[in-house]
């Protein structure tokens, strides 16, 4: 991203920075050789100084010109936001495109802007901007090229995707073709395009339904009532800003930083969608016969049609008795119902939001912490997540570091876990009709929209199940969930990896039961002051502090067994003294064991069992049994300290301050039952801090195993 002239002075913004360079402002005199840089402001020209002069332009100038930032009438025009100091990245459609428009949604030639609504007038003006903030403006170098999306949302709170054409062309938003790009000003970066850019304002249901290649699971959405249920519901966002438009533009202070408060709450879904092909490869699904004028599958039903075709190879995948399939098709019993929810996740996420890089072994994220390389990975990087229906489901998402860094749902690797190891992937598991493993996703659905208004679809390249098979692999892995993934509202909110916000009592739907002391942060390396010593996984987490009480809703275990849950722990003096319950009710938990004591330092720990690495994996094995007897572990070896490479990694960091695993305890989960843990603060302090970054599930045969747990 180019960083502008304008924006020379960004130390105002940053804590760390600002306590860095206080020292060196405390000088005796002043030098008057002022380097000319310094009057680029004046020379160069805004973003509306540009649009202005460009003819070809007019259009969206009158536009910029009627359209406010904001619903307050006395917000500013857009042509005065550009007009005054930022970094904004314009994708302004030329007079051409305008028009084009015009006509599309009026249907008249000699259509004007005067004859759209203020609506479509907002859509028009405010999709084409992103505000970049502190950060630089976008140059067409840092365009996706696969169809994934800007790491920023436009001022419309849409993830603008782009690719790359067979002629090179860069395209925005599936027809937006970049006819001019890198036209630089004081205050930004303006491209031209030769489409208005408008993303579809309807559900992710409505865009499956849509598509040309999708109307099996398009029919399935509407029999089992989920297209009902991914409707588009925008009253409760409105009721949550309007309730706390108070707070709007305030902050909260905690720890020398100030948290912005968190104004807006968008919900919003994910979904992974099979085409029609991918059924009839997998299962044999006769070709739907789509009636394009009533918008039906004419050959539906009938003992050969494709819905009892599908039924059949969907009750022989479950294990269950074709002919006693259950007709009521929206019950969240029905199997067919459970298949199509294990299909959806809350949260709407771009492709680049499904794995977050920052810290894994042997990466590095390059200069800035804000705006991580897209290149260069190196080790598998992989979340887990929760899937709609009763009862819900476990998805996994893996990322790929080499080739075409793709992305793959439920895939089951191994590894080159040793001692001495690097981590990378030795195998996998292959995909099966009924094994629902190593389903490869796609960023985009050929001309089909999958950018909807309350989040993204995305196709698939097998059937997508929770099978017995799945659900036993699933089981049988250490299952590593980054406490972001378990709150949709972090994704669907553009707030993952990007962010640092404070939280009012209520805010994520799996976290209930908020006494008033309980005080919820996010924080982002890199967006809170940092000395080159955090030891988060991924680089973020969630910091409680206050007098807290809270319940924080589990995800769900694959299959039933026993597992050994776990969480992250940092060690250190300003960290609290937590009582943790457990239990099926967020209002019935029993406590686990005593109270946790995070302000220990490791020498405090009885018998001081925390021993770095001495290079022999019988002693090294041996340290790491010590350290388990106090109901600790070592963090793992696959993130490092601070994300960059070539750093220690959070194994063997710091051992005043260590990055450590709290095991919580051991006991039978059950897949269809839903688990709560709630945390209580055990001192009488507004200041301490709970840190949530991570949680496993280890089963039996990694924890207890014939071969010892991997140390990764």
């Amino acid at each position: 991203m180019k960083k502008n002239k304008m924006y020379i002075s960004r130390w105002a913004g940053l804590l760390g920075a600002g306590m860095l360079i206080a020292a060196p402002f405390a000088m005796t005199g002043c030098k008057e050789d002022i380097s000319e840089d310094a009057y680029a402001i004046k020379t160069m020209q805004t973003m509306m100084d540009c649009i202005n002069a460009t003819d070809s332009l007019s259009e969206i100038k009158a536009l910029f010109e009627e359209v406010r930032l904001g619903r307050s009438s006395n917000a500013s025009v857009l042509a005065s936001v550009l007009s005054a100091r930022g970094n904004y990245t314009v994708f302004a459609p030329s007079n051409r495109a305008v028009r084009m428009y015009l006509q599309q949604v009026t249907g008249s030639e000699s259509a004007t802007l005067a004859d759209l609504t203020q609506e479509q007038k907002e859509l028009v003006a405010l999709n084409c901007i992103i505000d970049n903030g502190t950060n630089g403006a976008y140059e067409i170098a840092d365009f996706p090229s696969d169809g994934g999306t800007f790491s920023m949302s436009n001022l419309k709170d849409r993830r603008l995707a782009c690719e790359q054409n067979a002629s090179n062309d860069y395209v925005i938003n599936g027809n937006a073709v970049v006819t001019q790009s890198n036209i630089e000003v004081s205050n930004g970066m303006l491209h031209v395009v030769d489409h208005v850019i408008a993303p579809s304002t309807n559900s992710v249901a409505e865009l499956v339904q849509a598509a040309d290649n999708m109307h099996i699971m398009g029919q399935l959405l509407t029999i089992t009532g989920w297209a009902d249920s991914l409707a588009v519901n925008t009253t409760s966002e409105e009721e949550y800003e309007n309730e706390h438009m108070v707070y709007a533009g305030s902050t909260r202070r905690f720890a020398s930083f100030d948290f912005p408060y968190m104004e807006k709450r968008v919900k919003g879904y994910t979904a992974f969608i099979e085409t029609d092909a991918v059924f009839q490869a997998d299962w044999g699904v006769p070709a739907p016969e789509y009636d394009e004028v009533n918008g039906v599958v004419t050959n539906w039903e009938g003992a050969n049609g494709v819905f009892e075709v599908l039924k059949a190879k969907l009750a022989a995948a479950l294990g269950i008795d074709a002919n006693n399939f259950p007709t009521d098709y929206t019950s969240p019993t029905n199997p067919l119902n459970q298949f199509v929810a294990y299909h959806i996740v809350d949260g709407g996420m771009a492709t680049d939001e499904f794995v977050h890089h920052h810290n894994e072994y042997g990466f590095d994220y390059g200069p800035d912490l804000k705006n991580p390389y897209r290149t260069g990975y190196s080790v598998n990087v992989w979340d887990y997540y929760t899937t709609k229906g009763s009862p819900r489901g476990l998805l996994k998402i893996t990322q790929l570091p080499d080739g075409d860094t793709d992305y793959y749902l439920n895939r089951i690797s191994s590894y080159d876990n040793g001692f001495d190891g690097d981590y990378h992937e030795t195998g996998f598991v292959p995909n099966t009709p009924t094994n629902g493993l190593n389903v490869r996703v796609n960023p985009l659905n050929g001309n089909n929209d999958n950018n909807a208004l309350n989040g993204f679809y995305f196709p698939i390249d097998n059937v997508l199940l929770n099978s017995p098979e799945t659900r036993s692999a699933l089981g049988k892995e250490r299952i590593r969930i980054d406490i972001s993934t378990m709150l949709p509202e972090i994704v669907s909110n553009d707030l993952r990896g990007r962010s640092a916000r404070y939280f009012p009592q209520g805010y994520f739907s799996n976290i209930c039961n908020e006494n008033q002391g309980t005080q919820i942060y996010y924080l982002q390396d890199g967006y809170v002051a940092s000395n080159g010593s955090w030891k988060d996984y991924q680089g973020d987490e969630i910091l409680v502090s206050g007098r807290f009480d809270f319940v924080l809703k589990l995800p769900p275990v694959p299959e039933d067994g026993t597992y050994e849950l776990r969480m992250g722990a940092s060690l250190n003096t300003l960290r609290c003294m937590v009582q943790v319950y457990i239990g099926e009710s967020p209002y019935s938990t029993t406590p686990i064991g005593l109270p946790i004591d995070e302000r220990e330092t490791v020498s405090m720990i009885p018998g001081q069992p925390w021993v770095a690495d001495t290079g022999d994996e019988v002693t090294d094995r041996e340290n790491d049994r010590n350290l388990r007897n106090q109901n600790y572990m070592k963090a793992p070896n696959y993130f490092c300290v601070d994300g960059s490479k070539g750093k220690e990694t959070c194994r063997n960091a710091s051992p005043s301050t260590p990055a450590l695993r709290r095991i919580l305890n051991q006991q039978f989960f059950y897949r269809n039952k839903t688990y709560y843990l709630r945390f209580k603060s055990a001192i009488e302090s507004d200041v301490t801090q709970l840190m949530l970054d991570y949680f496993e599930f280890v089963p039996t045969n990694i924890y207890n195993g014939e071969v010892p747990e991997d140390i990764w």
